[in-house]
């Protein structure tokens, strides 16, 4: 008859050792698996337990959409039937151009020079007249009618380009230079013709002063002033009208220009 004690003593070790049995799995584990004992039940704390699974939510950037802004009254940028912006090239009006009376000068002073040569030549051929009694046209080809001349051609071209539109009170002062032009001009030729240069001083002088009282040149000079007076009218009397007419088209050019930017706008 066995000892009770001794009996409840190893069935107390052998219940230790069932406990120990199963707490620690000694399965081994295949090779490259984890290396972490697996239990017979997951261990949940009470307090995870009685707390729902916490999932973790993606993350989304939004980027700043970039929206053209437009105006709907701008100048050049309108907008299509979808909303989007079209942009639309206007053209200006183009600045009327200036128109200059130059042309005209020119024009007139070319049939200036030709009443000139013809009043000339009245004048010469009465003084001729006057000192011999007779009527002789052969002074025509003498340098002392062609010089005059080929002076008030020079002097009238270049003041209707200085001129251009100018009033009449710049084509009277113009006609005074224009004068002065073909008098001293054509008495400097006379004398380089007559060779004052190899003269003497007292020959020089003597050839100067007779030209200065030459009734031809002096008839010159006073019929181009003349003619370069009442020519210049008809250049004036264009030029106010030619600015007249830049004047208006400025003018209309500008109102045009007003009405498309208040369209615009």
């Amino acid at each position: 008859m066995t000892d009770p004690s001794v009996d409840r003593n190893s069935s107390a070790k052998n219940h230790d050792n069932i406990e120990d049995a199963v707490v620690v799995d000694e399965t081994p584990t295949d090779v490259g698996t984890s290396s972490t004992p697996t239990t017979s039940a997951p261990l949940v704390e009470p307090s995870a337990a009685a707390t729902p699974p916490v999932t973790a939510e993606p993350v989304v950037e939004y980027e700043p959409a970039i929206v053209a802004e437009t105006e709907p009254d701008t100048d050049a940028t309108t907008t299509t039937e979808s909303g989007e912006p079209r942009v639309v090239y206007l053209t200006a009006p183009t600045p009327p151009k200036v128109s200059g009376n130059r042309g005209f000068g020119v024009f007139i002073a070319l049939a200036a020079t030709l009443v000139f040569a013809i009043i000339f030549a009245i004048a010469v051929v009465i003084f001729n007249a006057a000192q011999s009694g007779r009527v002789d046209l052969a002074f025509v080809q003498a340098p002392t009618f062609s010089v005059p001349i080929l002076f008030f051609l020079l002097g009238a071209i270049v003041i209707a380009l200085i001129v251009n539109r100018a009033g009449w009170a710049a084509h009277v002062f113009a006609s005074l230079i224009v004068g002065l032009i073909v008098y001293f001009g054509t008495i400097g030729v006379l004398l380089l013709i007559n060779g004052v240069i190899q003269s003497t001083p007292e020959q020089a002088q003597l050839l100067f002063t007779l030209a200065l009282i030459d009734p031809r040149v002096i008839a010159g000079g006073l019929i181009a002033r003349e003619v370069s007076l009442w020519t210049g009218a008809l250049v004036a009397k264009r030029g106010r009208k030619v600015t007249d007419r830049n004047r208006e088209s400025r003018a209309k050019w500008e109102a045009e220009l007003a009405a498309k930017s208040a369209d615009r706008h």
